[in-house]
């Protein structure tokens, strides 16, 4: 089953390649590990940022709950990227950083076809 959702994420992406909107990239912190002599400095942060295939609108109806997800946020959906998603990362919209309210693979099991992600209008 897993070459159907392999096929299934390469039509998922070559879709939303083809019908992509705006710049959006996905961007993830990672802090190095202290210097052992001053172990209470932090690391230096790197951030990495992955572009997407992706499509926004406002949230569907299906998904509003009132609390969490609301009618005026809005939805992106986009194409599996090279590392797995986290709830810690930064969406970019056009050049507005948006921290996740919900990230959901498509399907919730198995091979993840595409994901979509709730945003803060």
């Amino acid at each position: 089953m897993a070459g159907f959702y392999d096929e299934m994420q390469e039509f998922a992406s070559e879709m939303l390649g083809e019908f992509k909107q705006g710049i959006v990239t996905l961007s993830r912190t990672v802090t190095a590990p202290p210097d052992p002599s001053t172990p209470w400095i932090p690391g230096a942060p790197t951030t990495t940022v992955y572009p997407l295939d992706a499509v926004v609108r406002r949230v569907s109806q299906k998904y509003v709950d009132g609390t969490l997800i609301v009618a005026t946020d809005n939805q992106i959906t986009f194409a599996v990227p090279p590392i797995v998603p986290a709830m810690t990362d930064t969406l970019t919209i056009d050049s507005a950083e948006l921290v996740m309210k919900d990230l959901r693979p498509i399907p919730p099991a198995g091979t993840p076809v595409a994901y979509i992600a709730f945003v803060a209008a």
